[in-house]
């Protein structure tokens, strides 16, 4: 599959895309600890990783949770604290481990011409394609949106697969190896799963810190909703996905799905 950069220009500076298109994403105080090492895990919201602009609403969380090999565990204790979602964990056992947020779904109305330029920003050229063919590109949208961002923590050396798992969520990004068995210059194969389902034609966008607003590249899903991303920056890594439906129901017409998956790229080598 041909790696493309993302579009940029115009439209990535558009009032519509920037009040729309906030990203979310897990990212803990650090990527890799030790057993029983206080951590933090702040959830952020912007569009410039991994900086938040403001804090979800607790109420907003649907479920909270951490997986590992001996199973998961819900997260039942957060706050908000400055512009974060933050909650403590400490890992007791040595292992791989992945913390997930599942959010209620939210209510958004737009113009036809921001909904028209947040769509085609977001890679979702399908949808304006959808809404051309069916002669309402000029018809106001409402729109539910949920985000279902996860991250991958490594406790001391133990590797563990049980992180390449799909945890069920409506739209789930799923690393297929171990990112910490990986390192910059090489490539993390993932699969982008909606409704349990592998996604086709999905947009995958990967980033990483000093992006600002731009991502760094782009990809599309193939038939088994698998795609390459490089490991082209080591440090914080960021890989997000968005799926979009056409519902027709009477509160709204527009359900998307927002998803994201951040872990750490190692050097090619890290000091012990």
């Amino acid at each position: 599959m041909k790696r493309n950069i993302i579009f940029t220009g115009v439209l990535a500076i558009m009032f519509a895309a920037t009040l729309v298109a906030h990203d979310f994403w897990l990212i803990p105080q650090k990527f890799r600890i030790q057993p029983n090492e206080p951590l933090t895990i702040f959830a952020n919201t912007g569009m410039d990783f991994p900086d938040s602009l403001s804090a979800v609403d607790p109420e907003r969380v649907a479920q909270f949770l951490m997986k590992g090999r001996f199973g998961e565990k819900d997260i039942t204790e957060f706050e908000v604290k400055d512009n974060s979602l933050i909650t403590e964990c400490v890992f007791e056992n040595p292992g791989t481990y992945i913390l997930a947020i599942a959010l209620k779904p939210k209510e958004i109305k737009l113009t036809a011409k921001e909904f028209n330029e947040y769509v085609l920003h977001d890679g979702l050229p399908e949808i304006y394609d959808l809404r051309k063919k069916e002669g309402i590109l000029d018809k106001d949208a409402v729109e539910y949106y949920s985000k279902y961002p996860k991250t991958i923590i490594q406790v001391g050396e133990r590797l563990d697969i049980s992180i390449l798992e799909p945890l069920g969520l409506a739209l789930e990004i799923i690393p297929l190896k171990n990112p910490y068995s990986l390192k910059i210059g090489d490539d993390l194969p993932v699969r982008v799963l909606f409704k349990n389902k592998p996604l086709e034609n999905a947009e995958v966008a990967w980033s990483y810190p000093g992006r600002g607003e731009e991502f760094a590249g782009s990809i599309k899903t193939d038939s088994n909703g698998k795609a390459i991303i490089p490991l082209e920056k080591a440090g914080p890594y960021i890989i997000r996905a968005i799926q979009m439906e056409w519902v027709k129901k009477d509160t709204h017409e527009w359900e998307s799905y927002w998803a994201s998956l951040t872990f750490e790229v190692l050097p090619v080598s890290f000091p012990d």
